[in-house]
């Protein structure tokens, strides 16, 4: 171990940034459950800060009722992610029922940049710059994972190939496909604004 270190640190100094990259990566993975539980706890305490002064009996009248809907909208956040407005919350909830299970809630979490509450009404919209970026992340995110797949297997293809160059090759593998990654879930957004567009579109007919 002491080796790969030194190692490491060697091409660090060296300028290898990459491999910097890596262990950052290797890191966050290893402490995934920390960092989630310590939000998770960041949630928690808002809503006890909520409860506490709802118990307050100087906290009456309109202050009393906005505590008790930031209460709400902090409890439908923790469950679903979304932090809304009553009004826009509403909608989203009864536009979600009217698709009697046809259409999972995951889709409007997903296409909430693109939902808009106006006039009474839930639209989406998609600008003409978010379309391309689709098509652009789409494209450009296929082409990095088959470059990142054919890098994992360049390796076993290379004759005497050291540690060093091991380690680098695979990490820039696994840095193109975790771009990769990246931009293809950067799609999911406007693949679930379309199905909640289409929804809402057939409701109305």
């Amino acid at each position: 171990m002491k080796d790969v270190l030194d190692k490491l640190i060697e091409s660090l100094n060296n300028g290898n940034i990459l491999l910097g990259v890596v262990i950052v990566a290797i890191a966050l993975v290893f402490n995934y459950k920390k960092i989630v539980e310590f939000l998770e706890e960041r949630k928690k305490a808002r809503i006890a800060k909520l409860t506490e002064a709802l118990k307050c009996e100087f906290v009456t009248g309109v202050t009393k009722s906005h505590l008790e809907e930031e209460l709400v909208t902090e409890q439908f956040k923790i469950t679903t992610g979304i932090r809304l407005e009553k009004q826009f919350r509403e909608a989203v909830i009864q536009a979600h029922k009217s698709t009697n299970g046809e259409l999972a809630f995951v889709h409007f979490k997903r296409a909430l940049p693109h939902l808009f509450y106006e006039h009474n009404i839930l639209k989406v919209k998609i600008s003409l710059f978010e379309k391309i970026s689709y098509w652009f992340n789409l494209i450009f995110g296929f082409i990095l994972a088959f470059l990142g797949l054919a890098l994992m297997v360049l390796p076993s293809q290379i004759e005497g190939i050291n540690f060093v160059q091991f380690i680098t090759i695979f990490g820039l593998a696994c840095f193109f496909i975790a771009i990769a990654l990246f931009m293809l879930f950067q799609t999911f957004p406007v693949i679930s604004a379309r199905k909640v567009e289409k929804h809402l579109s057939e409701a109305t007919h």
